[in-house]
């Protein structure tokens, strides 16, 4: 990183004031990209915390700042022209912002690890799917060439892959979306890590596939006490694996809670704005409720609320003051002046 951030201190109890200690604590955490138009604010003072075991649900429209705040926790935010403002990453009780580059290899890929939104363009599509994951093996597990081998055969044995003795041969090009994304999987899960940041998994495959990849990961959970950060603009994936929700607008978290009080009882308009946009069965009309307009430009946000222009509920104190990430209630919070009427 260019510069060293400001960073404020983090509360012992974690984000949102949950015991035990989180996994993963995110404070504050500004990531902008300075270009020749202006600095995009893509991440603008975010708070997230994930626990052990559990699945934590981001969620939100393309632009919000779901992907570069997953970036910014694993420092993979290209620089030039990104840079980390401030913030804190608490992670096993270290800052990974202050780590230095070698000291943050050995935690990315090993501790903690991600699965990108494109495996075709996050596989090298000029080495065996096999070697792509023995690389990770003989790297943070000093494993020799045939232990890595045969584990890499293994890892896609668990990942439900057919005949994995020659799918380690095979080239990404070769395998269809879903083998692709498992093979992601293998290779993010290799090296055993504490914390999975899953960006999208279930793009642009068909509803089979998604089903059997979201089933894969909750098996995984459950059986490797796996932390998860899911990353989705799909509020029916959050509802499937989710155990706490964080919905992100325009660079900020704007409500953060559990998934059934999430569900049960949103407290923020954009959230309402989500949920109106799941097709339902019993619903007797086709049309779904759209959320007017368009997410802001990051680089000319919108004074006082963010969501203002485009909610329903907005009055003259919206469009003039920035509301505070305030708790509604155990464990629910919301940034919304009205918050309390909804």
């Amino acid at each position: 990183m260019a510069a060293r951030p400001n960073r404020s201190r983090a509360a012992s109890n974690g984000c949102w004031g949950r015991m035990p200690e989180p996994l993963l604590c995110v404070r504050g955490l500004k990531t902008y990209f300075h270009t020749l138009s202006g600095v995009s604010r893509a991440v603008d003072g975010v708070d997230l915390e994930v626990h052990r075991g559990e699945v934590l649900g981001v969620v939100g429209e393309s632009g919000c700042g779901k992907s570069v705040t997953a970036l910014s926790i694993m420092r993979l935010v290209p620089s030039p022209p990104g840079r980390i403002e401030a913030g804190e990453v608490i992670f096993n009780s270290r800052d990974l912002l202050e780590l230095d580059n070698r000291e943050m290899r050995r935690v990315r890929g090993d501790r903690i690890a991600m699965i990108f939104q494109e495996p075709m363009t996050s596989l090298n599509p000029v080495m065996r799917v096999g070697s792509q994951i023995v690389e990770g093996l003989r790297l943070h597990r000093g494993m020799n060439r045939r232990e890595a081998w045969s584990e890499a055969e293994r890892l896609l044995g668990e990942m439900e892959i057919p005949d994995p003795g020659q799918c380690i041969y095979e080239y990404p090009h070769q395998l269809s979306g879903g083998m692709r994304q498992r093979v992601m999987i293998a290779m993010a899960l290799s090296c055993r890590p504490d914390l999975l940041i899953a960006d999208e998994p279930t793009t642009a495959l068909d509803v089979t596939v998604q089903a059997q990849i979201l089933e894969l990961l909750s098996r995984l959970r459950a059986e490797e006490n796996l932390s998860i950060i899911m990353i989705t603009h799909d509020m029916g994936v959050i509802a499937e694996t989710a155990n706490d929700v964080c919905v992100m607008y325009a660079g900020q978290a704007i409500e953060m809670a559990s998934c059934r009080a999430l569900f049960d009882r949103p407290r923020h308009p954009y959230t309402f704005g989500l949920l109106a946009c799941i097709p339902r069965l019993e619903s007797r009309s086709n049309q779904l409720e759209p959320i007017r307009g368009t997410v802001p430009d990051p680089r000319e946000y919108p004074a006082g609320c963010r969501f203002h222009p485009r909610c329903p509920y907005a009055e003259d104190r919206c469009r003039e003051e920035m509301p505070e990430l305030q708790a509604i209630g155990e464990g629910h919070l919301a940034r919304c002046h009205f918050a309390e009427r909804f």
